[in-house]
């Protein structure tokens, strides 16, 4: 059985092709980076060898109706809207008749609420919806080099909105809650803290493609690292 954690960060499960493409995961391997790392605490340094690097703004090296099941947490929203389309589009292609996909991002519509209840302060907003390279707790250097280390959210969604979108790619979906999943091992993958004020979405690959493949998407230059 072929299972694909896309964007997995440091979470790599056993049983999981885990995928990822941060720049931790490609110079932490770098044993002087590592000793520079340490005094600095430049980037998150709990990276694994075993983490296949793969770019997901672009095509997926999986041959068509190969996977059983994708399941991607806190990566979408990383994308832009076009990059994020192209993601889904190549999670249905690769996936089998029946398989099981499934999606977790941060709920813009619980932010939102937040902030109109008066929990989230105005000025606080692009804070919490984590969409600017700066953070009041970064040194010189880190400042610096957020660009290179940092990936902002590019599009947040709510359950109605990224229903409808994947709905509209070709999967019969449905919102879940933590660990209510047909994945058997979804306890291994899945982590409580990741599932909070989160749009949980899964279901299974059920008709022909609507739209045209796609080769690749050019943005950014890496892309991988989440909140």
């Amino acid at each position: 059985m072929l299972k694909l954690n896309l964007g997995c960060g440091s979470h790599i499960p056993s049983g999981w092709v885990n995928v990822d493409y941060a720049l931790g995961a490609w110079i932490a391997k770098l044993p002087v980076f590592s000793i520079i790392n340490k005094t600095f605490k430049i980037i998150n340094f709990d990276w694994s060898d075993k983490i296949f690097m793969h770019d997901l703004r672009k095509k997926f090296p999986w041959e068509d109706n190969s996977v059983d099941v994708v399941y991607s947490s806190h990566t979408l929203e990383h994308l832009s809207k076009t990059e994020g389309q192209h993601f889904l589009k190549e999670c249905h292609r690769v996936l089998k008749p029946n398989g099981i996909i499934r999606i977790i991002v941060p709920d813009l519509r619980a932010i939102v609420n937040k902030y109109t209840q008066g929990e989230i302060a105005a000025d606080e907003m692009l804070d919490e919806l984590y969409v600017s390279y700066d953070s009041p707790r970064d040194g010189a250097l880190k400042r610096k080099l957020a660009p290179f280390i940092r990936f902002p959210h590019k599009c947040m969604y709510d359950t109605p909105a990224l229903l409808r979108i994947m709905s509209e790619i070709g999967f019969e979906v449905a919102s879940r809650q933590a660990f209510e999943s047909e994945i058997e091992d979804v306890r291994a993958i899945e982590r409580s803290s990741r599932t909070d004020e989160a749009v949980i979405i899964e279901g299974k690959k059920i008709s022909a493609p609507r739209y045209k493949p796609v080769n690749s998407v050019q943005s950014d230059p890496l892309v991988g690292q989440r909140s």
